[in-house]
């Protein structure tokens, strides 16, 4: 009997440590995140705390820098993108419309992610229904699709080749206000052999970063503002390519130390997106070449 309450405490005592070092000691609101989107957070998904990597990642996203997240699947990375991108686009005045077009695009390794990021998304935009969510992907009847991107899709969630197969043939596509370019699992989109379709999207959008030219944070064809964001569980050759010419001096999140934050609101000063083509702070135009981005001191890279 003793050795079992021995046990169990042992147990129990794992389990905390456990938890301790995947939650951070702060809240999704401290992040600066909308309440609405924090109580969405709490009611559909049952997410008291954020994650480490979620609290890394989160302020980072917000301030408009392009991120590099680096940790293993199952730390909550969906989430660490999708929040932020919902914050800023629900504060958008007058409201984002169905005709605006895609504002952020996530590309994905599968059908099964496609499908998991897209119920995610419909769970946290159930308080902002002007939001629309959608998907893309290899398999599904491209004339439905055809017909939902015509309609229009302000978040889209899509696989690589049907991506690129409606970007070269459907002229309704409207994608000229995209802000957001997120690739998720982006190890696993190349071990399929993505890796030229990848290329080709970036060069159709117009956010692949050239050499030989000065790096700029805005899309080569519409001239708006331009944030990308890659997360990876695994960092090798293939990954750091695509984050060379994808990312514009990106900060790096990754979560091989373990770090405790202590965010408040006033710490985290998130930039506002004002529904045109630049970042706002303090209801200043943020111009990304001329100003630098001021992180929260807690946060710890």
């Amino acid at each position: 009997m003793e050795l079992n309450l021995n046990t169990r405490k042992k147990q129990m005592t794992e389990n905390t440590n456990r938890s301790s070092e995947v939650f951070a000691s702060c809240s999704f609101a401290s992040l600066g995140l909308h309440p609405t989107l924090c109580d969405q957070l709490k009611e559909r998904l049952g997410f008291e705390a954020p994650t480490l990597v979620q609290a890394q990642a989160i302020p980072v996203i917000l301030s408009g820098r392009h991120v590099l997240v680096n940790a293993a699947t199952g730390t909550g990375k969906t989430v660490a993108y999708l929040t932020p991108v919902i914050h800023q686009l629900q504060k958008c005045d007058p409201r984002i419309q169905r005709s605006d077009g895609t504002f952020a695009l996530v590309l994905v390794p599968t059908h099964e992610l496609c499908m998991q990021v897209y119920e995610i998304l419909q769970k946290l935009l159930h308080c902002f229904h002007w939001i629309v969510p959608g998907y893309i992907m290899g398999g599904e009847s491209r004339s439905k699709e055809k017909a939902r991107l015509r309609k229009g899709i302000c978040i889209l969630v899509a696989t690589p080749g049907r991506l690129l197969d409606h970007l070269k043939n459907t002229s309704s596509f409207l994608y000229t206000n995209l802000r957001w370019i997120i690739f998720d699992e982006a190890d696993r989109i190349l071990e399929l052999g993505y890796g030229k379709e990848i290329e080709d999207i970036l060069n159709i959008l117009g956010s692949k970063q050239q050499k030989s030219v000065g790096k700029g944070n805005s899309s080569q064809v519409s001239g708006v503002q331009r944030q990308n964001l890659l997360l990876s569980a695994t960092l090798n050759e293939k990954v750091n390519h695509l984050a060379e010419i994808s990312l514009d001096n990106p900060v790096t999140v990754g979560i091989d130390e373990k770090i405790e934050l202590q965010l408040t609101h006033e710490d985290a000063e998130p930039m506002e997106f004002n529904g045109c083509d630049i970042l706002v702070k303090d209801g200043k135009p943020l111009n990304s070449s001329a100003e630098e981005y001021k992180l929260p001191t807690q946060l710890l890279q």
